[in-house]
This record gives structure tokens, sequence and C-alpha cells, in this order.
């Protein structure tokens, strides 16, 4: 379960990348850092996405994943309303 609460554009963001590369942790870590790295989502980069409370560095990479992995898990459930699942969870 998520601690903190989940900003949307962060879960949005993690869906766009698991959308683009469906695979599991830590190839998923892959595909986010690449469409940080090129601003590919709503031209969000790495310090706008820390901004929001995803942390793509060393230092941020066991809440990110946790996060990440509870996204991708509520995606292959089918479930269409992530953030109210995901703030529920909090």
């Amino acid at each position: 379960m998520l601690e903190e609460r989940i900003a949307q554009v962060a879960i949005d963001f993690i869906s766009f990348c698991f959308s683009r590369r469906s695979v599991e942790w830590p190839l998923l870590y892959d595909e986010m850092c690449y469409v940080a790295s090129n601003k590919l989502y709503r031209g969000l980069g790495y310090e706008e996405l820390r901004e929001i409370g995803l942390d793509l560095t060393l230092g941020g990479l066991v809440r990110t994943s946790h996060i990440a992995n509870e996204v991708t898990r509520e995606m292959r459930m089918g479930h269409r309303n992530l953030r109210g699942r995901l703030l529920a969870a909090s």
C-alpha cells in the first residue's frame, strides 16, 4: 500500500509509460527514464516529476517502484479509476 497521496499526473505518467511498454520493474523504470529524459509526456522531465512526487533518482527508487508496481497492478486488473483506488489504499 502507498503511504502518501499520489498526484494524478504521477499516476498518469506511469500509466503512459506502461502503455508504451508493458514490462515489469525494473524495465519499466528504464522506460520511465527514457520518457522523462525526452519529455515525451506533457513535457515533463526529471525535475518536474520529482516536484510532483515521482523521484527517478537512486534516492527515490524505493518509493517510485512501489508506486509504479501499484499503478501497473491496478492497470492489469482493469481498474479505470486508478487515482481513487490508489488514494483509498493510502
